[in-house]
């Protein structure tokens, strides 16, 4: 599981090559096996690969930029809280479908950039628009994804103890 290990934020990418749809559905797949309170499922997502669209989104922030330099992505939106059985759970729900879009893009190969959305309403109604989602559901975040312009990815030891702590904070 090294992967989880070596996952980066690749924040440029060789835009002569696209990820396959199977592969963009399979990511989607592994998002959606997220935990989710009481198994609501509150998740969609939207694959993007217009580049257009891309364009447009990259301006929604200073952190949304790197989209242009990306020719596919993945949006992670939240359905309507109405909707839900928990929905003060979904932003964890959301979180952690976000990780395992990141993990396993990182095992296939692939690099990503995750780009915060939610909780930033100005994000989320800029990001709404432009991606046409309506009905009370949201955008909560991006994910720009693509091939490295690197080779491979590289190597650094995230980990310091110094953030352990036992028993007591």
């Amino acid at each position: 599981m090294d992967y989880i290990l070596n996952r980066r934020s690749v924040r440029e990418f060789d835009l002569t090559k696209k990820i396959s749809l199977a592969d963009l559905k399979l990511l989607c797949k592994y998002a959606e096996a997220a935990p989710s309170a009481r198994n609501q499922r509150g998740r969609e997502y939207i694959i993007v690969d217009d580049q257009d669209v891309i364009n447009k989104l990259a301006t929604v922030s200073k952190g949304s930029m790197v989209l242009s330099r990306c020719n596919t992505l993945i949006a992670v939106i939240g359905k309507p809280l109405e909707s839900l059985a928990t929905p003060h759970m979904l932003t964890q729900d959301l979180a952690c479908a976000v990780e395992n879009i990141l993990l396993k893009a990182t095992e296939m190969g692939y690099g990503s950039c995750y780009i915060g959305i939610n909780p930033l309403e100005e994000r989320i109604v800029s990001c709404d628009e432009i991606l046409g989602v309506t009905g009370g559901a949201h955008t909560f975040a991006l994910i720009a994804l693509g091939y490295c312009n690197k080779k491979e990815f590289y190597d650094k030891d995230k980990f310091d103890e110094g953030v352990l702590h036992y028993n007591r904070y």
